[in-house]
């Protein structure tokens, strides 16, 4: 049988040269050669391995699938196989290889039978790196399965190929719905500027801190703060980018607050010299313009003594908010029935609305509670609600809604109107500013300062096109007063 080897002298130079593990078999599996590869591959000698079957050194965990793919091959069901599987090494150790069996039919010169050859490479690193790999993973899945925090993975170019459970609660999107996608579609287009894996950035760190607005499934943006880190492999290549976001978008808020609670303190210095400076000369000013008026006794004059007299009021009324932006208010506080407060105030506007066709509706708790509170509160809601109904010139609705939620109480205003543009909404609120022809910027201001006096805070939304709500929180008393 061997002297029909020793007629190929290329095929067994081939053979006994191989870096490849390689064995000739019988037709029922056992040894007829084996390489010297395989045998330094299996710890044995050839001749130790004549005779033995292909299943001998085979992992008990592997022998059913091993035989039963050569039952197929034996009974000429396939001409081949190629498996993965554990060999007990004679040491004891086990070790993985990829074994490859063909089959030569009736091959000529071995008493007319099959001719089967094994070829096997040694995977055990490549196993023990995927094992890692997967421990890594498991690992990995584990943590961003019970993180708050949003864990995504992504490709050099910023495509999501996993997103956490975390994605739901913090932006509304079902994991599923973000496979495939581009995470910067779904930045805000203002900070596209900072975006670290966009082709033209300089930044080749491997690890960064982002902040940046992203949105959420309703429509509106979040603040979010996303530590990121590329992984490389062996060659320096990036493989894939891990990002963990969370939502910073209160802490945001407050140190906007905490910006803007700043300012108030600035301008209210700055108007407390000013407004004194000028309503000496201002109340010398009017008194003179009275006169004016009184000695017109044809009324000739009586247009422009009106006019001036009407400027010099408004000066004086500019005048007023100022000093409320310069101090707290020494007003007394006293408990007050909100409802009865916002039906009050509700009333001042009825001829106004009526005029601008706009529609008042209100949605206020039962039993609301009574809060501490001074009378300038109300000059905080004639603001809200004036803006509102200006802002609807061609007509539209005005939602006021009051509700407790635990130890505050949530007014919310809200508007059909035109909106404020997102590059404006970050100005309102800042002295002077304002978004009105003839407006002063000075009257939300002043509602800033008077509810940060009660311990409470205004929030803004907006949308261009539909509308404006504006939310007052203000801290309630705990019982209610009757």
């Amino acid at each position: 049988m061997l002297s029909h080897f020793n007629d190929h002298s290329l095929f067994i130079r081939a053979f006994e040269k191989s870096p490849i593990g390689m064995a000739l078999l019988s037709c029922n599996g056992s040894f007829l050669k084996a390489n010297p590869s395989l045998c330094r591959m299996l710890g044995y000698s050839e001749s130790e391995l004549i005779n033995f079957g292909i299943s001998f050194d085979t992992h008990p965990e592997d022998l059913e699938t091993t035989q039963k793919l050569w039952r197929k091959l034996e009974q000429g069901e396939m001409d081949g196989f190629q498996i993965e599987k554990r060999y007990s090494h004679k040491s004891g150790t086990i070790m993985w290889g990829l074994l490859n069996v063909t089959v030569e039919r009736n091959l000529q010169g071995i008493d007319g039978n099959d001719l089967f050859i094994a070829q096997v490479i040694d995977i055990t690193e490549q196993k023990k790196k995927e094992e890692e790999f997967k421990k890594i993973e498991e690992l990995h899945n584990l943590i961003a399965e019970h993180s708050q925090d949003v864990i995504l993975r992504l490709t050099p170019d910023g495509m999501i190929v996993f997103v956490s459970p975390a994605i739901i609660k913090q932006l509304g999107y079902e994991p599923e719905e973000l496979i495939g996608k581009y995470a910067y579609e779904y930045w805000h287009p203002d900070d596209l500027n900072n975006a670290w894996l966009r082709k033209g950035n300089s930044d080749q760190s491997d690890s960064r801190i982002t902040v940046y607005r992203i949105r959420h499934k309703n429509g509106h943006y979040i603040w979010q703060e996303a530590h990121s880190k590329k992984i490389r492999n062996t060659a320096g290549d990036i493989q894939h980018v891990i990002s963990m976001g969370r939502d910073i978008t209160e802490r945001i808020h407050s140190e906007e607050l905490i910006r803007r609670s700043e300012k108030l303190s600035l301008v209210g210095e700055l108007a407390a010299g000013i407004a004194h400076e000028i309503r000496n000369p201002l109340t010398s000013l009017r008194g003179f313009m009275q006169l004016y008026v009184k000695e017109d006794i044809n009324g000739t004059k009586k247009i422009r003594n009106d006019v001036m007299i009407s400027e010099i009021d408004r000066i004086n009324e500019i005048v007023s908010e100022l000093l409320v932006l310069a101090k707290p208010s020494n007003e007394r506080y006293e408990l007050r029935d909100v409802a009865q407060l916002l039906n009050h105030v509700t009333r001042l506007f009825e001829g106004q609305a009526n005029l601008f066709n706009v529609q008042i509706k209100k949605e206020l708790e039962a039993n609301l509670p009574f809060i501490q509170c001074q009378s300038s509160i109300n000059q905080v809601f004639i603001n809200i609600i004036k803006n509102a109904i200006e802002s609807m010139p061609k007509g539209g609705e005005l939602i006021i809604q009051a509700r407790q939620m635990n130890d505050k109480l949530h007014i919310r205003i809200n508007d059909t109107g035109h909106g404020i543009r997102q590059e404006e909404m970050t100005k309102i609120g800042n002295p002077f500013y304002t978004t009105k022809e003839t407006g002063t910027g000075l009257g939300l201001m002043v509602s800033m300062r008077i509810i940060q006096n009660h311990k409470g805070t205004i929030g803004i939304e907006s949308e261009v096109g539909k509308g404006t709500m504006v939310e007052v929180i203000l801290p309630i008393v705990n019982s209610r007063i009757l």
